[in-house]
């Protein structure tokens, strides 16, 4: 596991990534829609889809680092573990956070399928478009995968 410090880098190289890579679909969109506005809409309207669900789940991966880093200091400083001394222990969920964690990761993908919908059908945003913009993290992550290879060939720095 990389310290926080290089966690956070690459984190922060991810997120500009994807920005770069959604306003440069934006911009060929325009070249390609020969300034019409309409391919360019869709590409920032999916890219802000994109967005959401990014910080969505990072809000949630926050919250289990955060649990699960208070589970740790409290095994790790004698304290009694809940549920044992297993794997995992200190980090016991019970039934009812379950269910709201569930309907928590249910409800984000409900919400964004509405608003992709709401972007489609009352925006009239360009679907090609739209599904370009929600593809920004997938090129981000393509574009950190050829650095770290690069980096770790000894061909340049990350």
């Amino acid at each position: 596991m990389k310290p926080a410090s290089e966690s956070d880098r690459l984190l922060r190289h991810f997120e500009r990534d994807s920005v770069c890579a959604c306003l440069a679909m934006a911009a060929i969109a325009l070249i390609v829609e020969r300034g019409r506005p309409d391919g360019a809409a869709g590409v920032l309207a999916g890219g802000t889809l994109a967005a959401i669900s990014y910080l969505a789940i990072r809000g949630g991966v926050d919250v289990v680092l955060a649990m699960a880093s208070k589970a740790a200091v409290r095994v790790g400083t004698g304290g009694t573990p809940e549920g044992g001394d297993g794997p995992g222990a200190g980090f016991a969920l019970t039934p009812g956070r379950r269910a709201w964690l569930a309907l928590k990761f249910i409800g984000r993908y409900a919400l964004l399928a509405v608003g992709a919908y709401v972007m489609l059908a009352c925006f009239r945003v360009h679907p090609v478009g739209l599904l370009a913009g929600a593809t920004a993290p997938f090129v981000a992550a393509a574009v950190q995968l050829m650095r770290s290879s690069r980096a770790s060939s000894g061909g340049g720095h990350p």
